[in-house]
């Protein structure tokens, strides 16, 4: 599976928030770029945390791009590179051509011609393909160096609104420290008051919560790239926090086929199917691939109803989060076909 250090995990919350969006976007030379708006919900009053699900479509635009002259085990070559020796050590490769366009993986090292990556690509390349290279999307990035998103600090994680970024088995927990008399000022993980943290990576097609203790929304403004081909992501066993790599609206038969192409585990009910959950004003609203049962056909269907296809219905917009509850079947890797 690609993006292994982004694999996602099993948590739910009951909480049914909707994260609105919108895009804007202009043509360029090279990879489009503009912003999307995500409104971070704010408590209104009621309650003392309000739970925003979102995600970050929009990425850091590419370092360099080149061709693979060759590969090995978790080493991509480019012969006719001239690379500084670790220059894009913590950067991702992405391939942006072939059968396996929009793989990706985090580059531990190089050299003037060699990327060495945490995840071997050689089943998934043919050795010809062309690539980019990208900074990961951080904190930093999304919510400002010094918290321009206007997110509220505090002292610690407990008195100050907080991001969580899934990690392994759990999420981490990062706010911004502007009181306290150790550990200065800055983004914080909630295990240390005192190392910054600013830099951490927000990786693409992963959705992250912000959690907030304050009354008012606040109006996120990301801005970024769009990737110009195809993206591809990892869906693992049990609950998959997931956002759009691709700043579009989705429908079920965009991102999984019409005919569920992607490959979840379809049944003749939402309890014995894979699913799709995603948050709204009104709740939870759930999907599935409908392939067995005598009454509805075959097709997306909402757990509400076995007969009305849903499969052209937008499910999330640009900056809204989603999740893939994948029950029993293997991992796999979900691509998100860009319209460029």
């Amino acid at each position: 599976m690609m993006n292994t250090s982004h694999k996602l995990i099993a948590l739910l919350s009951g909480a049914a928030l909707l994260s609105a969006s919108s895009l804007l976007a202009q043509t360029a030379t090279t990879d489009p770029v503009g912003y999307v708006t995500v409104t971070v919900n704010g408590t209104g009053g009621f309650g003392s945390e309000a739970f925003t699900y979102m995600g970050v479509p929009l990425h850091q635009p590419s370092d360099t791009a080149g061709a693979i002259t060759g590969t090995a085990a978790n080493t991509i070559i480019s012969a006719t590179s001239t690379w500084g020796v670790d220059a894009y050590a913590g950067s991702y490769v992405l391939i942006t051509s072939g059968t396996n366009e929009g793989v990706s993986s985090s580059i531990i090292s190089n050299t003037a011609t060699d990327l060495t990556t945490a995840d071997d690509l050689t089943s998934f390349l043919a050795g010809n393909e062309t690539f980019s290279i990208h900074p990961y999307t951080t904190i930093a990035d999304v919510f400002g160096a010094a918290n321009e998103a206007g997110i509220d600090g505090g002292s610690s994680s407990g008195n100050a609104d907080s991001i969580l970024i899934q990690s392994g088995a759990g999420f981490n927990t990062y706010y911004f420290k502007d009181a306290g008399l150790i550990g200065g000022t800055g983004w914080r993980s909630s295990s240390s008051p005192s190392v910054d943290v600013s830099a951490t990576p927000i990786p693409f097609g992963t959705g992250l919560i912000v959690v907030r203790k304050q009354s008012a929304d606040i109006e996120l403004t990301i801005s970024g790239s769009v990737f110009g081909g195809d993206a591809m992501t990892p869906v693992e066993i049990g609950f998959n926090w997931k956002s759009a790599s691709i700043p579009v609206d989705i429908t079920l038969n965009a991102l999984f086929g019409s005919v569920n192409e992607a490959g979840l585990d379809g049944g003749s009910a939402s309890g014995n199917a894979d699913t799709i959950i995603v948050p709204s004003a009104g709740g939870l609203t759930t999907y599935y691939y409908k392939n067995a049962g005598l009454i509805g056909g075959t097709g997306w269907r909402s757990s509400s109803s076995p007969s009305v296809d849903e499969g052209a219905t937008v499910i999330v917009e640009p900056g809204q989060m989603f999740l893939i509850n994948r029950t029993g079947g293997a991992a796999f890797n979900l691509t998100e076909s860009s319209p460029l």
